[in-house]
């Protein structure tokens, strides 16, 4: 096998333009599972979720990456049973494995090497992936990512026996979220399978005789997208005590929260010492956990100082937020905005340089910065897209913002540049054949 020629991918990246997600491929993908009265709408959604055009990896991109969510995740799972031994709540390694269903490590592609950002632990999207695919290579093979998987499993291990008959999507006011068709894709490809799934606000649902409800009656599991992790809303109590009673399965639940993705655990990530003696102890590479997660402290009185004055070398997150909201790239930070951060609960991690993806705009070609999005069951990798951004933090508010499904390129090696006016009616002439979604 040749070896994969990492510059031609990267030029690929820069200047082809030959495989769109077009409206009507994102029509048929949408028509093929929401039916095709609904598929012009969705369609139109599709279009503002999604970045226009693939981005190209190597495929020993993804082993690395896979590689490195399943030794962080281990380490977290290991910090997990450790605080558990401390007197915190009773660790079930198996329950906890089984509810992270659509958890996701999101990580830049550095110049150094891929650095994780965070951990989620009710990462959108997921169902959204497979329509993408399918638009880019319409009616090609099944790419193999059925995300409805996780929750079925989740089930099954959580409930061994127990039939699955009804799934409840709760968010707060989940038509107004900006994922909504993507509970949509949920509900249907559950239904698909035999299970009844109703999309529901958090407001609609009960207990009563030991049991969780909504309009439609009990309620067997849970897929939880509320950014509420804690379940500690008023709102919320409902869920948080059936979870708790054990009425109904809850995925995610507070305790995948706590082990992977609450933001104070990329601190302990990287810590050095900590991370050597504790992964000794459960047979993980230190190095390569060290190597993965960017050096993240607590902001501080103590630490203000230092931290303004490096701060160009930063990303500033509060520790309990979401989707990108109140972080702030250091170099673009005020003095005013500084005092306001300190001391109220933000995170300083060490800036980690994104690759890059050009689109062609309504402008012309623009550079858009982008980071890969890993779902995984537990910690176990299971798909993995870009997400495609033009401002300091990732998002989807622009032209050309969205999801980028990515081909993997393996052996033999991308050569050639793009040959974009061979491309209308033949495989796109600068993509290998042995590329692979």
């Amino acid at each position: 096998m040749q070896p994969i020629d990492l510059a031609a991918i990267s030029q690929l990246n820069e200047d082809c333009f030959c495989l769109p997600l077009e409206r009507s491929a994102l029509e048929a993908a949408a028509a093929a599972r929401l039916g095709a009265a609904r598929a012009p709408s969705a369609a139109g959604e599709l279009e503002a979720l999604c970045a226009g055009q693939p981005m190209f990896l190597p495929v020993s991109m993804r082993e690395d990456l896979y590689a490195r969510i399943r030794a962080v995740g281990a380490l977290l799972v290991a910090m997990a049973a450790t605080r558990a031994d401390a007197g915190q709540r009773a660790f079930d390694r198996e329950a906890l494995l089984a509810a992270g269903a659509c958890n996701s490590f999101d990580f830049h592609l550095s110049a150094s090497g891929p650095k994780l950002i965070e951990v989620n632990t009710n990462a959108g999207g997921a169902f959204l992936q497979p329509l993408f695919l399918d638009a880019v290579a319409p009616g090609g093979p099944a790419n193999g990512f059925a995300p409805e998987d996780m929750l079925i499993e989740a089930f099954a291990r959580l409930r061994p026996g127990r039939v699955l008959r009804r799934v409840a999507i709760v968010d707060e006011a989940p038509e107004a979220q900006a994922l909504y068709l993507d509970m949509r894709l949920c509900a249907v490809a559950l239904e698909v399978r035999g299970i009844e799934a109703d999309i529901l606000d958090r407001a609609d649902l009960r207990r009563e005789g030991g049991a969780l409800l909504g309009p439609r009656g009990p309620i067997d599991m849970v897929y939880n997208r509320l950014v509420d992790f804690h379940l500690r809303a008023a709102a919320s109590a409902p869920l948080l005590e059936a979870w708790a009673a054990g009425e109904a399965v809850v995925a995610p639940n507070p305790d995948v929260y706590r082990a992977f993705a609450d933001k104070h655990l990329l601190v302990a990530l990287s810590d050095g010492e900590a991370v050597a003696a504790l992964a000794g102890e459960a047979g993980i590479d230190a190095a390569l956990v060290l190597d993965t997660v960017p050096h993240t402290e607590a902001v501080d009185d103590g630490n203000a100082g230092r931290l303004w004055e490096a701060r160009r070398d930063y990303v500033f997150k509060p520790a309990q937020g979401y989707a990108s909201r109140g972080v702030y790239r250091g170099d673009k930070i005020t003095r005013k905005k500084w005092g306001e951060i300190v001391g109220e609960g933000y995170l300083a991690q060490r800036f980690a340089e994104p690759s890059q993806r050009s689109l062609r705009l309504a402008a012309g070609l623009a550079a858009h910065k982008a980071d890969i999005r890993v779902w995984t069951h537990g910690f176990e990798p299971v798909f993995a897209a870009a997400r495609l951004y033009g401002g300091q933090v990732t998002g989807f508010r622009g032209e050309g913002a969205g999801f980028a499904p990515i081909l993997w390129l393996g052996a033999p090696a991308a050569e050639a540049g793009c040959v974009e006016a061979g491309c209308a009616d033949e495989p796109c002439a600068c993509v290998p054949a042995g590329a692979t979604s």
